[in-house]
This record gives structure tokens, sequence and C-alpha cells, in this order.
């Protein structure tokens, strides 16, 4: 009797962990998918896992993002835009392995690829009257990317890292 017991539970028990590792890779191909689904990428939600994740802010307008297993989408900025404005990123993207971009979506929840993979330089990008988010999209991926936009007086930059 006393076998039975505790070779049941043995078997709940590893019922149990082959189950949660079932669910743990399932949430990180969910995620995985996201990278070229831009309806997902649009949502104002946030969805997204890692294994390493270091943020500097040195200001508002100013990022430093390590990262590592990068899986999903997160909102780094939120910006609004007073009327029809310009704005200039600074960007410095080094991807060591996977899947890595950068996207702005604007009020009509269309996505706007801005930069992908290691890429360094700047862009002027036009804004309509509206509130955009700036996101950073990964499929699995390892590396670190330098942002920051030039202040422009008719466009607030709010940062939405918590």
């Amino acid at each position: 009797m006393k076998n039975k017991l505790v070779l049941g539970i043995c078997i709940v028990f590893l019922l149990s962990t082959i189950s949660g590792c079932g669910v743990s890779d399932n949430k990180k191909d969910i995620y995985s998918s996201m990278y070229t689904d831009n309806e997902k990428i649009a949502q104002k939600s946030e969805n997204h896992t890692h294994t390493t994740y270091n943020i500097s802010n040195n200001s508002d307008d100013d990022i430093e993002f390590q990262y590592g297993g990068f899986s999903g989408v997160d909102t780094i900025w939120i910006l609004k835009s007073k009327d029809d404005e310009e704005i200039t990123l600074d960007y410095d993207s080094k991807v060591n392995s996977g899947d890595f971009k950068a996207v702005l979506v604007n009020p009509e929840k269309e996505v706007q690829d801005i930069l992908e993979g290691a890429d360094q330089g700047n862009k002027t990008i036009k804004l309509a009257k509206g509130e955009y988010r700036f996101k950073l999209v990964g499929n699995n991926a390892n590396g670190k990317v330098k942002l920051s936009i030039a202040q422009n007086k008719n466009v607030e930059i709010e940062s939405a890292l918590k």
C-alpha cells in the first residue's frame, strides 16, 4: 500500500513537471510569433519575456537597453504630437542573435518599422497630431540598443518604462 502511494505521488509530480515545461515553451512561442504580427504589436498591452533585461534611462528621451532572450513587445515611449511635427531619432543597435526591431505605432494603430537588426544612424520621422507608441520587438533576441529623440517642444515624450 505504501509503495503504491509513493508511486502515485511520483507520477503526479512527474506529470505536473512535464506539463509546466510545456506551458513555458508555449508562452515563448506566443511571444516569438508577435515579431511578424502587426496587429499584436499595435495593441496597448505589454507582452514580452526575457532572461536578461537592463535599461538605463538617462532621461525621458534617451535610453540604453541591454537584453537577452527577449521575445515579444515592450513599449518604451509614448509620444504626443500637438500638430504635424517631426522628430529625429538617433540609434545604435547591436544584435548578437535572434531578431530585433524598433517600431512606431501611430494613432490609427498602423505599425512603421524604424530599425531592424544591427544598425546605427538617425532617422527623421513625421508625426501627425495624436498619440504614438514607440516599441521594441524581439524574437529570442540578444543584444543592446541606444536610442535618443531630439527635443521638439510640440511633441511630448513620456517614458513608458516602469
